[in-house]
């Protein structure tokens, strides 16, 4: 089965198993090492975002060969695998029959060319004899229609001849393309029934010009967006591990597959091939690159946190949820504050711009525990059901957007030391993430040390009572 990998922000499964085990072996809440916390820096580099999936090496054109003629195969001319040059001969059938007919056509012609020159020559003697008021104008009639049915023969016998010069060609199965033979489905000495037969004939060969191939990868629903035709892939097969081979994306078909209640798109990466090295049905992996940044401020996956990740932590620690909202609030209003890069949908597709009178949802985030809920009271039952629905189309058209453009900012967490030693949660602005790296778009600059908190880590009780002495309260740090 074709599988598929997301990018994003993730926490290594190996750092928390590790720090699992380092928690259970009961080691000393002072030592942040142990307890599982590193430190990662904030530095330049450039980052590569790639969608990963794996596929299946195709070819894109597949000829099923077949014969016009029926009968015993007596010689196969190529073997599976070669690459042969079109009008090449690849079978040859037994022409015993086809020439039999052949022969007899040729027999029949001679005598219908003679039964013409015989019925014009009558025709002529019996035109003279008519003038001469020898014979009756019935029997220059029938010498007329005698001619024209002799004609006619004729003309039939050339045509029967004609027909019976292409059977015996067919007994000589050519290339239609040049290519290579993927299939061979027939032996010397098998019978074969030919393609003008009910059942459709005997497919012979299989030939696939590989010149250029594809691979077919099926891709999340949720990548979908960020890929396009004409972007760049990366392919690796398992029979050339230290080769990449480079193509293009061809397509994405407009039908959806379901597997394991997953919905995938298939996508179709073309690939020149002209040392003919992928061969069909190669297992391919495949990257496809859906952005670049070169020299920008980055930080290691390991060190941020999504929004919904530190509100797990905020509740773990026991710090007052309002200021995490208000901290993303304040981000983005800067944010919003700084000149327009040209994307005039930003503000309605975000939900800052709303002309129904509701309160938005920057708006409710924004607000107090009280504020909030004196907000809904003055809202009818109406209101907030459309208010909840326009949070839902405003969230919706959100995650789209950054499906579209993978390094569009988005808002996430890291945790710093402040001076007087606690960690606290610090807010900032993500783009473009690889593998490794994140790109911080703002919040941090060249030389920030991070803590990198494995999410898992706040469930152990040592280390969450560990934490909870070490993060700034009742604040969120400067």
């Amino acid at each position: 089965m074709t599988t598929n990998v997301k990018r994003g922000t993730v926490v290594g499964a190996a750092i928390i198993a590790a720090g699992v085990a380092v928690a259970a072996c009961g080691t000393s809440p002072a030592d942040e090492p142990a307890m599982g916390l590193t430190k990662t820096t904030a530095e330049v580099k450039d980052i590569t975002s790639a969608v990963a999936a794996t596929g299946t090496v195709e070819p894109i054109r597949v000829i099923d060969v077949k014969s016009q003629a029926s009968g015993e195969v007596r010689e196969v001319a190529v073997e599976l695998g070669e690459t042969v040059e079109r009008g090449a001969l690849l079978v040859r059938i037994d022409p015993r029959d086809v020439r039999n007919a052949y022969d007899q056509a040729v027999a029949e012609l001679d005598v219908a060319n003679a039964r013409f020159t015989v019925a014009q020559r009558k025709l002529e003697r019996t035109g003279n004899l008519r003038e001469s008021q020898v014979v009756t104008e019935e029997e220059y009639e029938d010498a007329l229609l005698e001619n024209a049915n002799a004609k006619a023969a004729l003309v039939k016998a050339e045509v029967n001849l004609e027909l019976a010069e292409d059977r015996l060609n067919d007994v000589a199965v050519s290339a239609p393309i040049t290519g290579m033979i993927v299939e061979k489905t027939v032996e010397e000495g098998q019978i074969i029934t030919s393609a003008k037969e009910v059942t459709g004939g005997t497919i012979l060969l299989r030939m696939a010009d590989l010149n250029e191939v594809q691979v077919r990868t099926l891709v999340d629903e949720t990548d979908i967006g960020a890929i396009q035709a004409g972007l760049e892939a990366t392919i690796k097969v398992e029979a050339y591990p230290d080769r990449e081979f480079t193509g293009r994306v061809l397509q994405i078909e407009p039908q959806a597959v379901v597997e394991q209640n997953v919905t995938l798109f298939a996508v179709l990466t073309r690939i020149q091939n002209q040392e003919g090295l992928l061969k069909p049905g190669m297992n391919a992996d495949v990257e496809i690159e859906v952005g670049a940044r070169d020299g920008v401020l980055a930080l290691a996956n390991g060190g941020i946190k999504t929004v919904d990740e530190a509100r797990a932590l905020v509740d773990a620690l026991g710090l007052d949820p309002e200021l995490l909202s208000q901290r993303v609030e304040s981000e983005r209003d800067r944010e919003a504050a700084e000149p327009d890069t040209g994307n005039t949908d930003s503000a309605e597709e975000s939900g800052q711009a709303d002309d129904s009178g509701l309160p938005t949802m920057e708006q409710i985030q924004a607000m107090s525990r009280d504020e909030r809920r004196k907000a809904m009271q003055d809202l009818s039952p109406g209101d907030r059901q459309r208010m909840f629905a326009m949070f839902q189309e405003q969230r919706a058209a959100q995650e789209r957007a950054q499906r579209a453009d993978p390094a569009a900012p988005k808002p996430a967490f890291v945790f710093v030391e402040t001076p007087e030693g606690q960690l606290t949660l610090k807010p900032i602005m993500i783009g473009l993430s690889d593998w490794d790296y994140t790109e911080v778009v703002a919040g941090l600059v060249a030389g920030d040390v991070v803590f990198q908190v494995p999410q898992g880590l706040v469930q152990q009780s040592e280390m969450l009572e560990f934490m909870r002495r070490r993060t700034a309260m009742p604040g969120m740090g400067s």
